[in-house]
């Protein structure tokens, strides 16, 4: 046998021991395989998803809520300034009042009283588009001092913000509440630095007390105004009585047509009475004389015809219609001095009211006593950090409980 074959037979030898280990080796390696392919795999989805659902569950969800907010509202989220004023609106109190706190107390709780109905008129107001207008006529200068800056982008006022938004954020950096014990009324400006807050405090303190002095002043204005209206109809009116009596007195001749009248009556009178004592007289003569053209008696009789001419001529002239009328011009003068006498009254009437409504107006104008005036704040506000944070805890225990009744709800059904 050469080297060759023996080399050769070596070789199968190795060849049949590595076939015949082979095969077990194989069919062993091949069994382990499959087998954690069918066991080993469900249980690795089902850790998977089991991870997943422990990620996802209620509790760590809300967990990380409550981190999130944590770390926005104690270390993301801007500082906050708060400047705070409080005034109380009052108005001179007349002597009476005084003697009625000493009393009882009633002006002075009348008092508290009109300054908390100010206050509620103040509460709308001041956050009214108007004082909005007024506070900042530039929207521009609005926007750039209540500009979100980084890394807080939420709390702020946003560039492209319209007119309502920007209401509704200039309403939400200022409260107006008044107090009803003691009728004062605190206001309080919230901004992102000390300064701002000071200036919008301020600046609406400014526009109250042009508030409070433009409705008290508007509307004693208009009670000036009318009664200053009725004193120049009532000095028209009187100029217009007058000048008609004394257009009558200038036509007719005479001062008072009711003394002269009198007068007449009083002259008829006495005439009527000298008739009279002539008729008797008369009367007398004819039983003396037999005959009635007997001088004596022709004489009385010529008395009593033309005394009793004289009277019908002087009532003619009274009463006549082509006389003078009397009885007219009486009834007339007397209606047009009425007249003149009622404008007069009407006069002093409205020229009393008016310096009443002057002296009311005066005594009705309100101003704003300071009992706190605003201050620069030294430190900023952290009060909203706390509420913000305790808010969304809340919000967290309510959506929790709501959800696990809905849940258990679902579960019993």
């Amino acid at each position: 046998m050469t080297e060759q074959d023996r080399q050769q037979g070596g070789l199968s030898r190795i060849g049949k021991s590595s076939s015949g280990l082979s095969s077990p080796s194989l069919s062993w390696v091949g069994g382990k395989t499959s087998g954690l392919s069918t066991l080993a795999l469900p249980r690795l989805k089902t850790g998977l998803n089991w991870s997943w659902r422990t990620l996802l569950n209620g509790s760590v969800l809300a967990t990380l809520f409550v981190v999130g907010s944590a770390l926005y509202c104690f270390g993301i989220g801007r500082d906050r300034y708060t400047s705070v004023s409080e005034f109380v609106i009052k108005q001179p109190m007349p002597p009476s009042a005084t003697g009625s706190v000493l009393l009882g107390g009633t002006a002075m709780s009348t008092s508290v009283l009109a300054s908390l109905e100010d206050g509620r008129y103040l509460q709308s107001y001041l956050k009214s588009s108007d004082v909005k207008q007024s506070v900042f006529p530039d929207p521009n200068v609005f926007k750039a001092r209540y500009a979100p800056v980084a890394p807080d982008g939420w709390s702020g006022l946003s560039p492209d913000a319209v007119e309502q938004d920007q209401l509704a954020f200039f309403q939400r950096q200022l409260e107006v509440i008044p107090q009803e014990m003691s009728g004062a009324i605190v206001l309080t400006t919230n901004a992102y630095t000390a300064q701002d807050a000071f200036d919008l405090n301020q600046s609406l303190l400014n526009q109250a007390q042009l508030f409070v002095n433009d409705v008290n002043q508007s509307i004693s204005a208009d009670q000036r105004l009318f009664a200053e209206k009725q004193v120049t109809f009532a000095k028209d009116r009187l100029k217009k009585s007058s000048d008609e009596l004394e257009a009558f007195q200038d036509k007719y001749g005479q001062l008072s047509p009711e003394q002269e009248q009198q007068a007449t009556t009083s002259f008829i009178n006495d005439l009527e009475s000298r008739l009279v004592d002539l008729k008797v007289e008369e009367a007398s003569l004819r039983r003396q004389y037999r005959d009635p053209n007997a001088p004596e008696v022709a004489f009385v009789a010529d008395q009593v015809r033309e005394l009793e001419r004289q009277i019908q001529e002087e009532r003619d002239k009274a009463v006549g219609p082509a006389g003078r009328d009397l009885n007219k011009l009486a009834n007339q003068a007397s209606r047009l001095q009425s007249d003149v006498e009622f404008a007069r009254e009407s006069l002093n009437s409205a020229m009393i009211a008016a310096d009443n409504s002057r002296m009311e107006s005066q005594r009705q104008l309100k101003f704003i006593v300071m009992l706190s005036k605003p201050q620069v704040s030294a430190a900023p506000d952290d009060s909203w950090r706390w509420r913000a944070f305790l808010s969304c805890i809340g919000a967290v225990i309510v959506i929790w409980g709501v959800g696990g009744f809905m849940l258990s709800a679902i579960n019993r059904d």
